[in-house]
């Protein structure tokens, strides 16, 4: 309805065709705003895996078990741009969403300042959570930590990073150190860091800016109704974060077993399975899950916005299948199957921009357990061609 809704239309039009990191245009815009970032009370969430989870944890924590008002900022979004703000699990509504965005766009003009596509969301999250006056926001960095968008806050309630992986080493840099050091940007002096990492540089740097460490240990994991056991690391760092802010543990408890993460290995029809993994560590746990199935006729489909060739490769063909669909065109980000297809081992490639229907077709053969995996993107534009059940919290 591009009529009804031209912010919103004008927006979308942004999407990125690269990422890159920066935070000044978001914080010139707040400073015009008189910094109402401040009146948030933040969960700061970055890490190379798990930070997804843990904020679908925290936040359905909080209002499922505690009743609080909660804001849940998260990127990027399946079916809809709405759903990277919720409040209490409620996507924010097209109008809504509208008007916030033709005031982002408004002041963009006015004051000469060019915003990319993330930092708009960053400040129309912002605008949102404080006009609906939530108790907390919780708050996923869209990458890395140090110029990250939403790297606004200055004293977040309690800042996480939840795993460390090669990714986006572009931007981030190549080794796991130059990672981990960008996504320590996020801390603050006199906020906590929870993080199951045990490391020298966390431990430095926590010191040298006044945060205090608390290092998840063995014997913290908690259970929780998600699958798989690296999920009881996240459900440790929630437990822990939100039992030292005085809330109740045996609830807090309770509440981990009712959680809803779309996305991760989650089954949107009996037989058509959707998992994010992007990168070496998700996939094997993806591939472990899968093997655990014990079904001999799997078909997996993926695609990737990695950019390193070899480790494309790598992951393209970690999942042991049958039969191997290669994605092309699913997002102006996505890196063309032509650059990596002869190191892998596939059926078919598909071009999600001209053959829709060649997918349709696959997506209805239920002699297969189908696993869709890769990037976020992929694994939104296919959800979009299967008989999905509607983005919502349960």
């Amino acid at each position: 309805m591009l009529h009804d809704f031209p912010s919103i239309d004008y927006v979308m039009s942004l999407t990125p065709t690269g990422m890159r990191e920066g935070r000044d245009s978001v914080i010139r815009i707040m400073e015009i705003l008189w910094n109402p970032q401040n009146k948030l009370q933040v969960f700061h969430v970055t890490g190379s895996n798990g930070k997804w989870s843990v904020c679908q944890m925290l936040s359905q924590v909080l209002w499922k078990s505690f009743w609080k008002k909660v804001g849940l900022f998260t990127s990027p979004h399946f079916i809809k741009i709405n759903e990277r703000f919720q409040i209490n699990g409620t996507p924010i509504t097209d109008n809504t969403l509208e008007k916030y965005y033709r005031q982002v766009i408004e002041l963009s003009e006015k004051y000469d300042i060019l915003l990319s596509f993330f930092e708009i969301q960053v400040i129309v999250m912002v605008l949102y959570f404080v006009a609906e006056q939530v108790e907390y926001a919780v708050v996923e960095v869209g990458l890395g930590g140090t110029y990250d968008g939403t790297n606004i806050f200055k004293k977040p309630l309690a800042c996480f990073i939840t795993s460390i992986a090669l990714e986006h080493t572009h931007v981030l840099g190549k080794t796991r150190t130059s990672i981990l050091k960008n996504k320590l940007g996020i801390i603050k002096n006199g906020t906590i860091l929870y993080t199951p990492l045990r490391s020298k540089l966390i431990e430095e740097t926590c010191k040298k800016d006044n945060v205090s460490l608390h290092t998840l240990s063995p014997d913290e994991k908690k259970k929780t109704n998600l699958p798989w056991a690296h999920q009881e690391k996240n459900a440790g760092l929630v437990f822990e974060a939100l039992k030292d802010l005085g809330f109740n543990t045996q609830e807090i408890e309770k509440g981990l077993q009712d959680i809803y993460n779309p996305g991760r290995f989650e089954w949107i029809t009996p037989h058509i399975l959707v998992d994010t993994a992007n990168n070496r560590e998700n996939i094997r746990i993806l591939k472990n899950m899968i093997r655990k199935l014990n079904h001999k006729k799997i078909l997996a489909i993926y695609g990737t916005t990695q950019i390193d060739t070899a480790y494309v490769g790598e992951l393209a063909q970690m999942i042991p299948t049958e039969k191997r669909i290669l994605v092309d065109d699913f997002c102006d980000r996505a890196l063309p199957c032509e650059t990596y297809k002869k190191t892998v081992k596939h059926n078919e490639v598909i071009h999600l921009s001209s053959e829709a229907e060649e997918i349709e077709k696959l997506l209805q053969d239920k002699e297969y357990k189908i696993i869709i995996y890769g990037s976020f993107y992929l694994v939104w534009e296919i959800m979009k061609l299967s008989i999905y059940k509607s983005f919502a919290m349960k």
